[in-house]
């Protein structure tokens, strides 16, 4: 039965080792001599008896596995995943496309099911240093999601990846967006986009589900705004509707035939992007560092400092949870604790009287 699941053999004039693995997977692995050949194959065989083939094969395939040898390849289920769920599924499919066109490449010659955690290391390990670690965990998250996909599909045995560890992020440490930044930049803001920017500085909305409203999403009598495009949760988000939104909306003249409040004269449709406008105003306004997605901390910490519940804050975000508020949106708490410790420490020194040690702030 061994010597039926290891064979010699030959592919393109070169000696090879022909493997029936016990998941039914065949590979190919080539042998430099005779020596080597009988000594591959003595380890793999006692690796079949001893049931630690599964590590041994990870490593084997590493450059020898010819991806024809199983349907399964990762590229096939990388394609099917892409075209089956998240083409369907998902909210940003070119970025996906990118993650996985990237996995293709690295992961070429190791299918699915012969996938490591190993593997996954050696790819953090090569994105370190070109990209910031959270780039590195949406990349991971997509990978892992694959792999839970194919397992529940039984394209591989196991996901290998259900545990496998985040990187440590680091929260931007820039510059505190504040509302007299903000004017000053919507103040050189091309004017037809300034009602776009005027509702996301008002709503805390993201650009993408600004660019789609649509009338009936505007309940005036409620003083409500409903975004259609859910967030990566799955949830709706519900806005209050200012006076501010409100007259932003009122400014943009209807458009016979077309459904968006907010769209290209030339075109006759939506904008599709309003990325440039900004980026050329936050240039021009001297605060290149403002991103546009920082007026939606912006409007959390105003709302905090104003003294709304955190949890109103996280809901009105669509936050999952108001941990994820309060610590990357809401950037007034740790400034306001050190701006008050200041006061107390520059206060007590100077009430001290000259000679007095400048260290000690006194009971």
């Amino acid at each position: 039965m061994t010597n039926e699941r290891v064979v010699y053999g030959e592919h393109k004039g070169k000696p090879i080792l022909r493997i029936h693995w016990p998941d039914k997977m065949i590979s190919r692995v080539r042998y430099q001599s005779e020596d080597d050949g009988r000594r591959k194959r003595l380890t793999i065989e006692l690796s079949m008896m001893d049931g630690t083939w599964e590590p041994l094969r990870a490593v084997l395939m590493e450059g020898e596995v010819s991806r024809e040898e199983h349907p399964h390849s990762f590229e096939a289920v990388a394609d099917e995943y892409y075209q089956s769920w998240v083409l369907a599924q998902n909210k940003a499919p070119a970025a996906k496309k990118s993650f996985l066109n990237r996995f293709k490449s690295r992961f070429r010659s190791v299918p699915p099911k012969a996938f490591t955690k190993l593997h996954a290391d050696r790819y953090v390990a090569w994105r370190s240093g070109k990209v910031s670690n959270a780039s590195i965990n949406r990349e991971m998250a997509c990978l892992k999601h694959m792999f839970s996909w194919a397992y529940d599909r039984a394209l591989v045995s196991k996901n290998i990846l259900s545990d496998y560890p985040k990187l440590e992020e680091q929260e931007w440490a820039g510059p505190r967006p504040t509302p007299e930044i903000a004017e000053k930049i919507f103040a050189k803001l091309d004017p037809r986009f300034v009602p776009i920017y005027t509702v996301i500085r008002e709503t805390g909305a993201r650009r993408g589900q600004v660019l789609i409203l649509e009338p009936w999403m505007i309940d005036r009598e409620r003083r409500l705004i409903t975004f259609a495009k859910r967030t990566k949760k799955g949830k709706t988000i519900v806005a209050p509707l200012t006076r501010e939104a409100e007259e932003a909306i009122d400014a943009v003249p209807r458009l016979e035939g077309c459904p968006y409040i907010f769209y290209n004269p030339e075109t006759k449709t939506r904008w599709h992007d309003a990325r440039k406008p900004w980026e050329r105003a936050r240039a021009a306004a001297g605060y290149p560092w403002f991103r546009a997605r920082d007026l939606r901390p912006l409007y959390a910490t105003e709302l905090s400092e104003a003294g709304a519940p955190t949890k109103a804050i996280s809901q009105t975000l669509g936050h999952s949870s108001e941990r994820v508020t309060e610590r990357w949106y809401i950037k007034s708490d740790q400034e306001r604790a050190a701006n008050r410790v200041l006061r107390v420490i520059e206060g007590g020194r100077g009430r001290q009287e000259p000679g007095t040690k400048t260290g000690t702030m006194g009971s």
